[in-house]
């Protein structure tokens, strides 16, 4: 039944309608690969090279069927056409990479071809909604699954250029005292200032800031080491502490701490590995007195 049920299929070739273009990627190195006798090979160029974005996609589903196994499907754009991207993980030589199938959806999504407003309302909508499992909502910083999907592939990079790799923990100081003082609604219009200010505090497209939990903050700068990671750190822990952040009537003035970890990935490294070393910092940076910076 079922191998009769797959001739139909192939007969009326339906796979070709659902898809028109099917490449091979390693999502942590974010490589196109290529078939060849030698086995599987990489492409010179980036995965994300195709969207004509100059950046990791954020909102990375081959990432997320990497890691979790598991298919997903999204729609993203370059310059002049929309896809349905499907990623679908599989092994391959003993190594797990991604199959991503793409179909043209250009024609399908537009109201009215070549309309200039209507493309921007349509990728501002996909940029939306990509962002939306990505972000935390309170804060509108990244989320801690941001972390698990972008962290690896910054490491893959960072291994591959022989370059160091910075992450600073931010923690609010005595946080659960604003809570007390102010309510949770207070609470929260600190926590979202305070992100803005990590946020305002890093200078390149490739850092980035994500709500690691609570009021607990990290801070990723591929490409940075020790000393530029703990200038930025403590140049966000002056602007912290020099705030009034305003809820109603109230002027609220809070303090932070941050732990700095500045290492060259190794084969083998994790992200549990930077993360524990900047948690022993920011530790460090509590039990030395708070509203400081420990390396």
């Amino acid at each position: 039944m079922k191998k009769a049920f797959l001739d139909s299929l192939d007969e009326m070739k339906l796979l070709d309608k659902l898809y028109e273009q099917i490449r091979f990627v390693d999502p942590i190195s974010k490589k196109v690969l290529n078939e060849t006798k030698a086995g599987l090979t990489r492409d010179e160029g980036q995965c994300f090279d195709f969207w004509e974005k100059d950046r990791i996609c954020n909102n990375c589903i081959s990432v997320r069927a990497y890691i979790e196994n598991q298919s997903f499907v999204k729609i993203e754009y370059n310059a002049d056409r929309m896809y349905m991207v499907t990623a679908v993980p599989f092994e391959k030589d003993g190594r797990r990479i991604v199959a991503e199938l793409m179909k043209d959806v250009t024609n399908s999504m537009l109201m009215e071809s070549g309309a200039d407003d209507k493309n921007a309302e349509i990728r501002g909508m996909i940029d939306f909604m990509n962002s939306l499992s990505l972000k935390d909502p309170l804060t509108g910083v990244f989320n801690r699954r941001y972390i698990d999907e972008r962290f690896p592939a910054d490491l893959a990079g960072s291994l591959l250029s022989d370059q160091k790799i910075s992450v600073i923990m931010a923690d609010i100081d005595f946080f659960k005292k604003v809570n007390d003082t102010y309510g949770h609604l207070g609470g929260d219009a600190v926590l979202k200032d305070f992100a803005d200010t990590l946020s305002e505090g890093i200078r390149r497209d490739s850092d980035w800031v994500s709500r690691y939990g609570g009021e607990e903050f990290l801070i990723c700068l591929p490409g940075a080491g020790l000393e530029k990671a703990a200038e930025i750190a403590e140049g966000i822990r002056l602007e912290v502490a020099s705030k009034n952040i305003l809820f109603g009537e109230h002027q609220i003035n809070i303090t932070a701490s941050f732990g700095i970890c500045s290492r060259k990935p190794s084969q083998g490294f994790k992200i549990e590995d930077y993360i524990g070393c900047a948690d022993q910092k920011l530790y460090a940076a509590k039990h030395n007195g708070r509203n400081r910076c420990e390396f």
